[in-house]
Order: structure tokens, then C-alpha cells, then sequence
């Protein structure tokens, strides 16, 4: 997220194509997605990961197509958001969201790709329009996620046997999520971008200067995020983001019902609730190597799942995103090659 609230422009302006610059922001994003493929692939093992999809068979096919689905759907919010003169086609918008999810999959805290969307979709429209677009569906999702945090952790804490402690720990992280699901909405309706530069202009942080420059852009972003502009499609995105996630919650559920385990209902709110958490916290380095395996054997012995299956858990998550990662850039390959070749043949003169 802060990568794409740092690429504002200095000076505000109501309605501009994207600058020059942004066209390294997609080369150098492209570059850092590639390598982490490469070194994601590295680390897991060639190896291991045909190993996984030997052994997952034809249900990889089908996660690999939830998966699909859900980038669909969130493509689809950020299309309906960014509607107006100019906007993107709705081929661009999946091109970039499937892009963009490449890149977060094998890069450090998961941001990278949305700069990349950015620099993908704002071309021919008000690079405004796009940032708070992409802004509004990222934050959407997270106040989703931040809410079935809240009912998971509650839910575990009074359906498992857990010590008092953990359950007050449990009831705890629930009324933080919720606090901070509350807390978003609530910064969202106040101007969100315009209070948080005005408290680091407060600290000294960022300079006084520095925040009037931001200010006019700011304050255009932040109407754009309350719906004041372009707010006629905000019901859609967001029917599309819960999809979207819904789908993501079907994709673990099936992911561990292919390795051979059914979850019980107070298993898999659990599985929700501390895997968002421990998916977050393992974005501070790519796929979470380490982080995803400790956490999930944690979790599982806590619901009563077998340890191995949360080993087991993370590894599919990690091969999963490897090779999303590849098909996203084999879209975005694909989308460019294409584009180029029709570029060519509509300036050919015709042979007479």
C-alpha cells in the first residue's frame, strides 16, 4: 500500500495520464517477480514442487482455477471503480490484476504488485482515479479479512479447549481486528490519506512543505475513496471483493481436504482466522518460508488437525503461488507480445 501512495505526483492535478517514470515502475516490478520466482522455486525445490503436483493430481487443476476466479473477481472491482473517460479496458484491468498478484506472491510484504497495477492501468486515464481504485478494493479486502479474524478468533477461543490464557489472548486479537476493521472505515469516511499526512507533518516526519504539496492530491484521492467521485459502482466491487474472498476461503478449505483431511466447522474458522494472520506475517519475507510451516504446526495441534498436515498446508500454499506467479506473468507476456503484434499489423500499409 505504501508503495502506491508513494508514487504521487508532487504537483495536484485533477485529471493526468500516468508520467514516463511509470513505466519502470512496471519494468522493475517485472524484474523483482521474475527473480522471485526463480528463488522461490530455488529454495522449495524443483524438485518438490513436481513432487506436490504429482501427488495433488487433477485437484491442483481445480485450485488453480478458484484461484483464477478470485483474481477475476477482484479485477472486477477494480474495473467498476475506475470507471469514466478514459478508463481501462476490462482486458487491461485482468491483465494487471493477475500481473500484480504474481509479483505480491514472491515478493517481500505483498505491495509490489500493486505499484505494478498502477503503472499498468494508468495510461489513459487520471492516475488518481487509478491509485484510489486499487486503494479502495485493497482496503475493502482487508477490513473483510480483518472481520473474520475477529468471528474466528472468538469462535476459537470458546470452541476449543485452550487455556485461560490463550483464550484471553484469543478474545483480545478479536476485539483488536474488529477495532481496526472499525477504525479503517472510519479514516476512510474522514479523509484517510489527508489525516495521516497531516499527523506526520504534525511529528515532523514528513516537512511542512512537503504535505502542501500533497495536499490537493490527497484530498482528491480521499473523495474518490468516500464515493463522492466515482462512487456509482462502489455496491458491485464490493459485492466482487467478497467473492473474492469467499473464494480464497474455499481454496484453503479445499487445499487441505486435497491433502486428504476434512476440517470440522470450529477447525476451519480457526484455520481462517489465525492462517490470515499468520499469512500477513509471513509476507515479511517471500512465501513465507519458515514462518508459514512453525505457525501452521502451532495451529493445527491447537484445533486438533494433524501437525504434519499444516507442513503440508504451507507447502501447497507455496507451491500454489509459484506457479501462479508464472501463469500471471505468462498473461502479462502474453497481453504485451499480443498487443505489439496488433500494434505492427494496423500500421502496415495493406499490399495493393
Amino acid at each position: 500500500m505504501s508503495e502506491v501512495v508513494s508514487s504521487l505526483p508532487a504537483t495536484p492535478v485533477a485529471e493526468e495520464c500516468a508520467p514516463d517514470w511509470f513505466k519502470w515502475v512496471t519494468r522493475i516490478s517485472v524484474v523483482f517477480g521474475i527473480a522471485g520466482i526463480i528463488v522461490s522455486a530455488l529454495v522449495v525445490g524443483v524438485g518438490t514442487i513436481v513432487d506436490h503436483l504429482r501427488a495433488i493430481g487433477l485437484w491442483f487443476l481445480v485450485l488453480v482455477g478458484v484461484e483464477m476466479i478470485s483474481t477475476v473477481c477482484d479485477a472486477s472491482a477494480v474495473y467498476l471503480m475506475t470507471r469514466g473517460v478514459g478508463a481501462p479496458s476490462f482486458r487491461d484491468v485482468i491483465v494487471a490484476q493477475f500481473a500484480g498478484r504474481a509479483v505480491n506472491s514472491v515478493t517481500p510484504a505483498s505491495n509490489l504488485g500493486e505499484a505494478l497495477k498502477v503503472s499498468l492501468l494508468a495510461r489513459n486515464c487520471s492516475t488518481g482515479r487509478i491509485i484510489a481504485a486499487v486503494l479502495y478494493c485493497q482496503l475493502t479486502a482487508i477490513v473483510m479479512s480483518l472481520i473474520v479474524i475477529a468471528i474466528g478468533s472468538v469462535a476459537t477461543a470458546f470452541m476449543f479447549d485452550v487455556v485461560p490464557i490463550a483464550k484471553l489472548a484469543l478474545c483480545a486479537a478479536a476485539l483488536v481486528s474488529a477495532c481496526l476493521a472499525a477504525t479503517v472505515v472510519v479514516l476512510v469516511r474522514r479523509g484517510m490519506l489527508s489525516t495521516l499526512t497531516a499527523f506526520l507533518a504534525r511529528v515532523h516526519i514528513i516537512s511542512e512543505a512537503r504535505h502542501e504539496r500533497w495536499k490537493g492530491r490527497l484530498t482528491d484521492l480521499d473523495r474518490r475513496l468516500r464515493g463522492e467521485v466515482g462512487g456509482e459502482h462502489r455496491g458491485g466491487a464490493i459485492g466482487a471483493i467478497a467473492i473474492s474472498q469467499l473464494l480464497q476461503k474455499a481454496l484453503t478449505y479445499g487445499t487441505v481436504m486435497a491433502a486428504g483431511y476434512l476440517l470440522g466447522p470450529g477447525q476451519f474458522l480457526a484455520l481462517l482466522s489465525a492462517g490470515v494472520v499468520l499469512g500477513w506475517v509471513s509476507t515479511i519475507i517471500p512465501m513465507g518460508l519458515g514462518i508459514s510451516e512453525g505457525g501452521n504446526v502451532a495451529l493445527f495441534a491447537l484445533i486438533g488437525a494433524p501437525t504434519a498436515l499444516g507442513v503440508a498446508l504451507a507447502l501447497a500454499r507455496r507451491v500454489n503461488q509459484v506457479v501462479f506467479a508464472l501463469l500471471g506473468f505468462t498473461v502479462l507476456t502474453a497481453d504485451r507480445v499480443a498487443s505489439r503484434v496488433h500494434h505492427q499489423l494496423r500500421n502496415t500499409p495493406a499490399n495493393v
